[in-house]
């Protein structure tokens, strides 16, 4: 027995009638039908789930202002610090976030304008320190994506929600000063417990609510059958 290379089926008998039946496999083989992996299932459902939230993302009510830095929805988290949350949701300390609660009773700074993010981070005089250059207005939204995007303008954010936190008071206008348009006259705060920290203190639960019943508990309440 030899064996040979040889360039090419072509010219030699035995390997071209090797090759007929293996076209034919080709063509007319048995069909197999496999189940697909679970890996395959997992990734079919993730498709599914981001394109019914991408749908209802972008015909929600709510979080325009989040849809206008974020627009595209995807499951790993921005890597936004809470200040930054804060500041691109206009959430509290601003009082145009506490007066639509009412917690407090304008929306308005201590220097007459509109007491909104923007308006800290970019006009007020007792956050000059914390600006930014101002963006017009058909630049608002690139200017909020840019920002947010950066990480040594989420640390001038995080410098400025603290220094806000921090001197609550001296941002919002007294009740006496010359208000907006929007200011209720008739204002009375919320009764709900406020709390405008970043991060609300842990309240201690007494010992006597989380004690078992004693045995003479248990014998008042289900009768002397214990």
């Amino acid at each position: 027995m030899q064996l040979n290379w040889i360039k090419a089926h072509v010219g030699f008998r035995g390997n071209e009638a090797a090759g007929i039946p293996a076209k034919q496999a080709t063509k007319e083989g048995t069909h197999l039908h496999l189940q697909a992996p679970k890996c395959h299932l997992k990734k079919m459902l993730m498709n599914l789930s981001l394109n019914k939230w991408q749908q209802d993302w972008d015909s929600g009510d709510t979080g325009r202002a989040i849809f206008n830095i974020l627009p595209k929805v995807t499951p790993t988290p921005a890597s936004w610090s809470t200040e930054s949350i804060l500041f691109a949701t206009g959430h509290s300390p601003f009082p145009s976030y506490l007066y639509r609660f009412r917690l407090h009773h304008s929306d308005i700074c201590t220097c007459g304008e509109k007491g909104d993010p923007l308006h800290y981070a970019t006009s007020c005089h007792m956050t000059l320190s914390y600006h930014f250059t101002k963006p017009s207005a058909e630049n608002t939204q690139l200017w909020w994506k840019s920002v947010l995007s950066n990480k040594l303008s989420r640390i001038k954010i995080s410098k400025l929600i603290s220094f806000l936190i921090e001197n609550e008071n001296l941002m919002k206008q007294p009740p006496d000063a010359t208000s907006s348009s929007e200011s209720d006259p008739d204002f009375s705060p919320s009764p709900r417990h406020q709390t405008f920290g970043l991060r609300p203190s842990r309240v201690s639960i007494p010992r006597t609510l989380i004690s078992p019943p004693t045995r003479m508990q248990m014998q008042r309440t289900f009768g002397t059958c214990l």
